[in-house]
């Protein structure tokens, strides 16, 4: 069961089919009907301490304290902050003025704060604070080696995966920056193939604060970099590719921290916009990117059927009912501010519309919200094709963890196609 809902209510359906049994005549729920039809919240522990992260979910140093919160199961709630926009009063907070962070409240009778930023820091308060929890750092010989390796990878890493940048490198020198990145890849599968005693971590049978460490940048690495500069981190390393997958069935991480191949592809030319500059590497990144993003979204159907459960069906209902004015005006902008080459609905009524339809069927409480999706009326519409886009601009801007889970925000494209599929066939 969703860990932070109770046991859903069905969303009756309120219309009829017309004769082809296709179209709705009147309209279903509205927003409103379908907000007072979301589960009931589940009584949870109080928060003990607030996690300052960045808003779309891609800082790896937050990954890692968001990770080991929830592997330590310790209550707590967040406060999002936008990068490109900190606000003055984070600032004036955080000497750094980095992310993350996080406040410890301290007893009632107390209310001792402790505010400390630099995940390392964190990790060892959380440590310290609930000792009763899984501990995340370790004083043994095979943690600080761990700790080593890791940080020879990510320094061979970047040095290779940024030569591009520099433009006193000779070829030469970007192709021993190449070398020495695969050795360090080849060291760590190795490594992790020897370790003693077997186990699907890093250090053994239990998650690690090394293990937190090492996945964020190993994520995105691993989908990002066959785009980017051709390397596929996973293929001839097979020790690696089980490490990677124990990581993304760990509870902690799968249910709310990871992302997705998707998400990661198509943030891929976002990053190389920003960060690129207008090397011919970046250019042609860029369109690597958006044509694998693009060939992706073609399987949006395929990749959600492994995720059609109830707890993720609910997890995206509700988040697309708590923003759908959100998503509304998104999906509709004219100007929108990233994944400009994605086309736009024009019609703000039948994006309304449709969505409210998607949200009805996530929020069902049937067994297969795709079957639902397969075959519940389709409302009437002004225009099929105009709905149809909204369908498929909203599944490409979902991007996980920043919305939602990987499962949810894979079932949540998988029905807004199928939706879209069934809007084609009838335009």
């Amino acid at each position: 069961r969703f860990p932070f809902f109770s046991t859903p209510r069905v969303v009756e359906a309120v219309a009829e089919e017309n004769n082809n049994g296709a179209l709705l005549e009147s309209p279903f729920l509205s927003w409103s009907e379908l907000e007072e039809m979301l589960p009931s919240a589940d009584e949870k522990p109080k928060p003990v301490l607030t996690l300052y992260r960045d808003t779309n979910g891609w800082c790896p140093f937050c990954e890692r304290i968001w990770a080991v919160l929830r592997a330590k199961q310790v209550p707590f709630t967040e406060t999002l902050v936008n990068l490109q926009d900190k606000p003055q009063w984070y600032k004036d907070m955080v000497p750094t003025t980095l992310v993350p962070a996080v406040l410890l409240y301290g007893s009632d009778e107390t209310n001792e704060r402790k505010l400390v930023w630099e995940s390392m820091d964190i990790m060892k308060l959380l440590d310290e604070e609930f000792p009763d929890s899984p501990k995340m750092l370790h004083e043994t010989d095979e943690f600080s080696e761990a700790m080593e390796m890791n940080d020879a990878l990510s320094r061979a890493g970047f040095a290779y995966i940024y030569s591009s940048r520099n433009t006193s490198l000779t070829e030469e020198d970007i192709e021993d920056r190449r070398v020495e990145f695969l050795k360090q890849l080849d060291l760590l599968d190795a490594a992790l193939g020897k370790k003693e005693p077997a186990g699907p971590f890093i250090l053994g049978d239990e998650l690690t604060g090394i293990d937190v460490m090492m996945i964020p940048v190993i994520e995105r690495w691993r989908y990002q970099l066959p785009i980017t500069i051709g390397i596929d981190i996973l293929e001839g390393r097979s020790n690696l590719k089980k490490w990677v997958d124990a990581m993304e069935s760990h509870p902690a991480l799968r249910d709310r921290v990871l992302g997705d191949e998707y998400s990661w592809t198509a943030v891929a030319s976002t990053f190389l916009r920003i960060f690129g500059g207008n090397s011919t590497q970046s250019v042609e990144g860029i369109g690597r990117a958006d044509e694998a993003a693009a060939s992706l979204m073609g399987s949006f159907e395929d990749n959600s059927k492994a995720h059609d459960k109830i707890e993720y069906s609910i997890e995206a209902g509700s988040k697309l009912v708590s923003n759908h004015e959100a998503v509304v005006k998104d999906c509709t902008n004219a100007e929108p501010k990233s994944q400009k080459e994605l086309p736009r609905a024009s019609s703000v009524e039948t994006a309304d519309v449709i969505l409210r339809y998607v949200a009805s069927i996530l929020l069902s409480g049937k067994e297969s919200v795709l079957e639902e999706a397969e075959k519940a009326g389709l409302p009437d519409l002004d225009s099929s094709e105009e709905a149809a886009l909204v369908c498929k601009t909203v599944a490409a801007r979902v991007c996980a963890p920043r919305d939602m889970s990987a499962p949810a925000a894979m079932l949540f494209r998988g029905v807004l196609s199928v939706v879209a599929r069934r809007l084609g066939e009838t335009a």
